[in-house]
């Protein structure tokens, strides 16, 4: 369900916008126009996001003059926007322009990502799954990408090859929140590389601005990579390109000497 927003030129000192929908959906927003000021947002019309994050809203930013918010996305069924102007009526009456946004909505079950062409898991949550017979090559990002990804989400992209083949990732674009080693003691968001169904604490993870260098490549026909998020920090994710291929290939591709072991 896809719909249109507008603020325009209002009289109203604040507008709450709050929607909500069933349990098992999410929210996206992406802002088409926005306002024009050139001052501190506290002191001017400005817009703010908050998402529900367990029983509290937390706050995404806020916006004001012509900085367009990102594309935006909840990772449950509230997104809240409050639009506050403090503008005088008769600034807002002669202005040359409209004052105020317009953005585009809509409400979804599968994190919006179909045109990645994985097999989405709803049982398991945000879980995709390529596999080989399927297609053999593509592309994978981050939700909501190359707006915010959402917070306090987990998500699983699950390859399966032939018996002889291996998947070969590369990343052309890595914002991840985060720092360090990307572990607890940061809070930091991470993309992490698995060859086990099971949980694995011995793989390295991945934060920060700086993709991993070289191909990443699995042990196996199996390959798992993890995107884990906290309720704290936003970014606008990642984008890759994944393809099953034969070690025999792999060497043909000369690539041996640039890849990168997921055990770092």
């Amino acid at each position: 369900m896809q719909n249109c927003l507008s603020r325009k030129s209002q009289v109203y000192n604040k507008n709450i916008l709050k929607v909500a929908v069933p349990f098992n959906h999410s929210l996206s927003g992406r802002y088409i126009d926005f306002l024009e000021n050139l001052f501190r947002c506290a002191d001017v019309d400005h817009l703010t996001a908050d998402v529900r994050v367990g029983a509290r809203l937390s706050r995404i930013d806020e916006w004001c003059g012509d900085r367009t918010p990102p594309q935006l996305m909840s990772s449950t069924n509230l997104l809240q926007l409050e639009y506050t102007t403090k503008s005088s009526r008769a600034l807002r009456e002669s202005a040359k322009s409209d004052i105020g946004f317009r953005l585009d909505y809509k409400f979804h079950t599968d994190w919006d990502m179909q045109h990645m062409r994985a097999r989405g898991d709803r049982d398991k949550g945000c879980r995709f799954v390529f596999n080989s017979s399927v297609q053999s090559s593509g592309k994978l990002w981050s939700v909501n990408y190359p707006g915010l990804y959402p917070r306090s989400l987990y998500c699983e992209y699950i390859f399966h090859g032939t018996d002889e083949q291996i998947v070969h990732i590369h990343f052309e674009y890595f914002d991840v929140e985060g720092f360090n080693q990307c572990d607890e003691t940061t809070q930091s968001d991470f993309v992490l590389f698995s060859n086990y169904q099971t949980h694995d604490r011995t793989n390295r993870r991945f934060c920060g601005k700086i993709a991993p260098r070289g191909p990443i490549l699995s042990e196996s026909n199996y390959f798992r990579m993890i995107f884990s998020t906290n309720d704290i920090f936003d970014a606008t994710g990642f984008y890759a390109h994944y393809q099953f291929i034969t070690q025999r290939e792999f060497l043909a591709n000369s690539y041996a000497s640039t890849s990168f072991s997921v055990n770092g």
